[in-house]
C-alpha cells in the first residue's frame, strides 16, 4: 500500500491466515476507549490508517481495497489491534 505494508515477525502465520480467512467478510469496529488522542498517537501510521477505517460496516476486504494493500497485511494489523484491545469483531 502507499504507506508501506510490512510483516511483523512476532505473529504466527497460522493466526494471520485464520484472521484473513474469517475476516475477509468479517466486520470490525474501533472501541470507544481506543479513539482517544493518547491511544491514536501511540499507534504507528500504518495501524492508525487501518484503525480509522474500522467503522463497524467495513470488512477486511473493504479496508484492503481502500488502502490498496493485500488482505493478509490488513489481517496482520487487525491481529495487532485485537491483541491490544482496540477493536472488536462484530458478528452479525
Amino acid at each position: 500500500w502507499n504507506v508501506g505494508c510490512r510483516y511483523h515477525g512476532g505473529m504466527k502465520m497460522t493466526v494471520i491466515k485464520e484472521v484473513t480467512h474469517v475476516g475477509v467478510k468479517a466486520v470490525f469496529r474501533a472501541l470507544p476507549h481506543a479513539t482517544t488522542p493518547k491511544v491514536l498517537f501511540q499507534l504507528d501510521r500504518r495501524d492508525r490508517i487501518v484503525f480509522m477505517l474500522l467503522d463497524g460496516r467495513r470488512t477486511l476486504h473493504d479496508v484492503a481495497g481502500l488502502i490498496h494493500c493485500r488482505e493478509v497485511d490488513v489481517a496482520r494489523t487487525l491481529v495487532r489491534l485485537l491483541q491490544r484491545g482496540y477493536i472488536e469483531f462484530l458478528d452479525y
